[in-house]
């Protein structure tokens, strides 16, 4: 007569002890997380230290796209109907700022990689959506991202490969190499955009595959005159 009673606490206990699992796999107590289909690489560890206020899109709006852009236009010739004028890094201030924005740009990228990390904000759109848009919904872009997230950090560490080499050319004090290196840093940019943010686009794909067979053919080029 008091088996049931034994039977129902064992039950109960297994039924507790497995709610515990559950909340403690998803890092919450027990709520759902609504921000689960805008999270890449699933809900941030329960014991992580870090803090991850940012989305992917605020992190790439507010340091990619401005390191980048510092870096880019750090060497320059620009032809204007007054003569040929050359832009480069000259003095300790002009090498220390391109400096900073290689090392923001490496930073960015651990941010970036960071499990856990929404791809927007809840309620932010990308800038064009729609059946027929280039560019994917965040919802879209972190399914696509969270079906191969080794892909994702293959190209998201060919952008961070790049900024250390940038960092190395800049310590060197190279203006050719800083010069040489930005459309390498364009390539990994717009080859991860043209995968997951806009793949869609076939003006830009078919713009970028064009740039990269020229640059095979210069590089071919280049290996047969090395001979």
């Amino acid at each position: 007569m008091r088996k049931f009673p034994v039977l129902c606490s064992v039950a109960i206990t297994a039924l507790i002890g497995a709610m515990v699992v559950a909340c403690q796999s998803t890092g919450s107590s027990g709520a759902s997380d609504a921000n689960a289909k805008l999270r890449v690489g699933g809900p941030p560890p329960s014991d992580t230290p870090y803090r991850m206020d940012n989305a992917i899109q605020d992190v790439m709006e507010g340091i990619v796209a401005p390191s980048s852009d510092i870096l880019f236009d750090a060497v320059a010739t620009d032809i204007t109907a007054s003569g040929v004028n050359e832009k480069k890094p000259t003095t300790d201030d002009d090498w220390e700022k391109v400096e900073h924005a290689a090392v923001n740009l490496i930073e960015a990228v651990n941010m970036i990689k960071m499990p856990g990390r929404l791809i927007a904000r809840p309620g932010e759109k990308t800038k064009s959506e729609g059946p027929d848009a280039p560019e994917l919904t965040p919802e879209e872009i972190a399914a696509k991202i969270n079906m191969d997230r080794a892909k994702f950090l293959n190209y998201a560490n060919t952008l961070q490969d790049q900024a250390v080499k940038t960092l190395d050319i800049i310590h060197k004090k190279d203006a050719q190499g800083l010069f040489n290196i930005g459309e390498d840093i364009d390539n990994a940019c717009e080859g991860c955009h043209l995968e997951y943010w806009y793949p869609n686009d076939k003006q830009a794909k078919a713009a970028f595959e064009a740039d990269q067979k020229l640059r095979k053919a210069e590089q071919q080029k280049k290996e047969q005159q090395g001979k």
